[in-house]
């Protein structure tokens, strides 16, 4: 998900429907710099969580006099929600400066 400046970007989504009823374990994600944003998820038009993005692992490079930019920050998130037929849950990224985020939806079917 591509995150632009003062703006809030929400990536496609994971469906549960009917032949694939799902349960959303957690989700993998990776921000590609702190940049004071939120990340937050969704499952339609409730907010399950909220998140500043300097708790999340980031792939950004610190200068060589700093300490890494990445310890022990959050690489999944528990969600733990079983989603209704016809829901869409969605990961979004509020945005202050410019900020990307990348991941997986870890997700079983069940019946």
């Amino acid at each position: 998900v591509t995150g632009g400046a003062n703006t809030t970007t929400y990536d496609a989504g994971l469906t549960s429907s009917a032949e694939a009823p799902k349960r959303l374990k957690s989700i993998m994600i990776n921000i590609s710099t702190h940049a004071t944003a939120k990340v937050q998820g969704w499952l339609e038009r409730e907010k399950v969580f909220e998140l500043p993005d300097d708790l999340i692992d980031t792939i950004e490079l610190a200068p060589s006099n700093r300490f890494p930019m990445s310890l022990n920050k959050l690489n999944e998130i528990p969600v733990g929600v079983d989603m209704p037929v016809g829901t869409t849950f969605k990961v979004a990224i509020e945005c202050i400066a410019a900020a990307n985020i990348c991941g997986a939806y870890r997700y079983e079917v069940i019946s």
